[in-house]
């Protein structure tokens, strides 16, 4: 049994894993990109092909209309009172232009054939006052196609063309109708004649008459479509979806298929071939690759076995001859040198540690290469790389908790951005990024930071940046990089997500809804920016429903003030309190009423303080006040009244007008406010204008 431990079997299974490995990921990477470039061809292939078959198919449909009005324009009227001038003049017709396979006239009643070329046998026992092309072209003043079907004579499969024949007073006199076979030549028989590879070929649908009119296989020749749901691609496409893709069809063959409308008829063809045969290149391919791995690894495993065995045989009779002196067998002396190589230089090393034992301990000369630190800088945008995010993260996150100052991320991924490198090249690539991360620095303010995040990924990091501003910075990007997209950036748009710390998360949860967010703007279209608010104070693991939870970062630095935002998020949960534990509607109702006075006396104190500041913002809060203030009046009246349910009405009062506002719009006046709470770092946290007055005064 070999020795596992052995550098020799080490070496062998390592070369093993390695060739596995390889084939591993040949057949988990590469097999599935080859199968998909290959579907793409063959759609790609499908598409062209079934828009040469519908557009001719389209011109063949066409042609018989267009002669069907032009014989119906030029037949007389008393021509139809002479039976055998009326069969002469339709062979004259036949012979001239032979698209049709035959010609009718028929009585306005449809009880009787005038006329046929070439005669129809029994056609004086033929009656058509029933049939759908004879009653649709009677009723239309265009030429009408009939839905293929078989012949009632023969049970050839065909199709009509009709058309009035009318007097100089505008009477119907007859109708006068064309018939084509199906497989006639030049009509529909290449259709059913071509086939896709050795077992694909060609459908034409009509979705109206859920019919097969044609086909590449001669047994689905007018039978009807499958029913809803066996086929789901066919199904989209009896609705009106033309493309291609990869479905089951009826009979559980999974097969590549393309769809064509033929816009004369409203019938669409369809091409198609399994992809058992399509993708059958790829199954060689892979029954190739592993004969050849399983070969080329066993010839390995004999060369190199054999090869190890000649290289590593100098270090085995070194390892004995050690053993034996460290056990006595042997006396201490130096190892004769065979070989200038790994085992020779081990060797006279050992060698000078024999020389040197009795005088001094041997001396190891190690010589470790320090590793350069991580740069800052991504070399090809100039922006921050991560490793100098996360280090700047952590010192913005300690000062906007420290101080209660808003802090946002915007995460923004270039669209499409492979496409520039498969269609212009990696060089090409690099000088969009580049000239993407050009556009953003030129809209960043000097505190915000630009991070190349990943391949075409890039964060930027915004102190004291509320979420509504953050989100008009998004915009200007997303804009700025929209309008250089076709001139400068190869067509790449912006896909970008915004998400403010709301101060009980941690820095990765941060960052994960930012990219939430982006990935929402992807999903949505791209080109556009979403936003993702978190709700951090909600609690639902007592109750199983929404309970405001106070956090301190939520004090703005007045005493006053945060006992009153304190106080609603208590009445919130008392409310709350009440309506789980059962209480009447009329300590409900009073609960609601002095809630909303509190509400109300709130708003009048808040509008006090920041009116006295220098908030720029101060109308505009005020009016928001007065408009929460008059929502929850009308909230509260229609619950009494039996309108609104209490769940809706809590959800405005608990979320709406007190968390929401509280952590939102109150913080953009926090800054104008002067503080008198026990934190140091609020003690003077005046409005920059005033103190710069006041210095200056001073």
């Amino acid at each position: 049994m070999p020795n596992i431990h052995s550098i020799k079997f080490r070496i062998i299974a390592f070369g093993i894993l390695l060739t596995v490995v390889g084939l591993a990921l040949r057949m988990l990477l590469g097999v599935p990109l080859v199968r998909d470039q290959i579907a793409d061809l063959v759609s790609a292939q499908e598409t062209s092909m079934a828009n040469y078959v519908a557009q001719d198919i389209d011109h063949s449909i066409r042609s018989r209309l267009e002669l069907i009005d032009r014989l119906a324009a030029d037949l007389a009227p008393s021509t139809l009172e002479q039976p055998d001038r009326l069969a002469a003049w339709l062979k004259d017709r036949q012979r001239i232009n032979p698209l049709f396979s035959g010609l009718l006239v028929i009585k306005p009643d449809g009880h009787r054939l005038l006329a046929s070329w070439p005669a129809l046998l029994g056609q004086a026992q033929l009656d058509y006052a029933d049939i759908e092309w004879f009653r649709a072209a009677l009723k239309s003043d265009r030429a009408v196609i009939g839905t293929p079907t078989h012949g009632r004579l023969d049970g050839t499969p065909l199709m009509f063309t009709a058309q009035q024949v009318r007097n100089s007073d505008g009477q119907t006199v007859a109708v006068l109708a064309g018939f084509s076979l199906l497989d006639a030549p030049g009509f529909l028989d290449s259709l059913q004649k071509t086939r896709l590879g050795a077992s694909g070929g060609f459908l034409l649908i009509s979705p109206s008459d859920k019919l097969f009119v044609a086909s590449s296989d001669p047994s689905m020749v007018l039978t009807a479509t499958p029913p809803v749901g066996v086929n789901p691609l066919h199904d989209r496409a009896m609705l009106g979806y033309r493309g291609t893709g990869v479905t089951t069809n009826a009979k559980g063959v999974e097969e590549i298929a393309a769809f064509v409308s033929v816009p004369s008829t409203g019938w669409f063809v369809v091409a198609r071939m399994p992809t058992e045969e399509a993708f059958h290149p790829i199954a060689t391919m892979r029954d190739l690759a592993l004969k050849g791995t399983l070969a080329i690894l066993l010839l390995m495993t004999v060369l190199v076995t054999v090869f190890l065995s000649v290289v590593l045989r100098p270090l085995v009779e070194v390892g004995r001859a050690m053993r034996e002196m460290a056990s006595g067998t042997r006396a201490l002396a130096q190892l004769p040198v065979r070989r200038s190589d790994e085992v020779g230089d081990m060797v006279l090393a050992f060698n000078r540690l024999v020389a040197a034992l009795h005088e001094k301990e041997a001396t190891l000369k190690n010589t470790l290469e320090k590793l350069d630190h991580l740069a800052g800088t991504d070399t090809l945008t100039g922006a921050w790389n991560r490793r100098q995010f996360d280090e700047v993260l952590e010192w913005e996150l300690d000062r906007a908790t420290r101080h209660g100052h808003p802090i946002s991320l915007i995460l923004l991924d270039l669209d499409l951005f492979k496409h520039v490198n498969d269609d212009y090249g990696h060089a090409k690539g690099d000088q969009v990024l580049r000239d993407v991360a050009d556009c953003i620095r030129a809209e960043l303010r000097k505190s915000d930071s630009l991070t190349r995040w990943g391949g075409e990924e890039f964060m930027i990091l915004m102190p004291n940046t509320q979420l509504s501003n953050a989100l008009v910075l998004a915009e200007r990007l997303r804009a700025c990089i929209a309008a250089q997209s076709t001139e400068k950036l190869c067509g790449v748009t912006a896909s970008i997500g915004v998400a403010e710390f709301d101060g009980s998360e941690t820095a990765e949860q941060w960052v994960a809804r930012a990219d939430a967010a982006m990935y929402v703007a992807k999903n949505k279209g791209r080109n556009r920016v979403e936003v993702n608010v978190p709700t951090p104070h909600i609690d639902t693991k007592k109750t199983g429903l929404v309970q405001l939870i106070w956090r301190e970062h939520f004090c703005g630095g007045n005493r006053q003030l945060d006992a009153q935002h304190r106080g609603l998020f208590d009445d919130c949960n008392n409310l709350l309190d009440m309506i789980l534990s059962g209480s009447s509607r009329g300590e409900i109702e009073s609960a609601i009423d002095a809630m909303l006075r509190n509400i109300v006396s709130h708003f009048c104190d808040e509008e006090k303080l920041f009116m006295a500041t220098d908030y720029t913002s101060a109308a505009e809060h005020r009016r928001l006040h007065a408009a929460l203030a008059d929502r929850a009046a009308a909230l509260i009246d229609q619950f009494k009244r039996g309108e609104v349910q209490i769940g809706a009405l809590f959800q405005f009062l608990a979320r709406d007008l007190v968390a929401n506002h509280i952590l939102r719009e109150d913080r953009a006046f926090f800054p104008y406010l002067r503080t008198d709470c026990a934190d140091p770092d609020f003690a003077q946290a005046l409005p920059i204008a005033r103190r710069q007055k006041r210095e200056s005064t001073a």
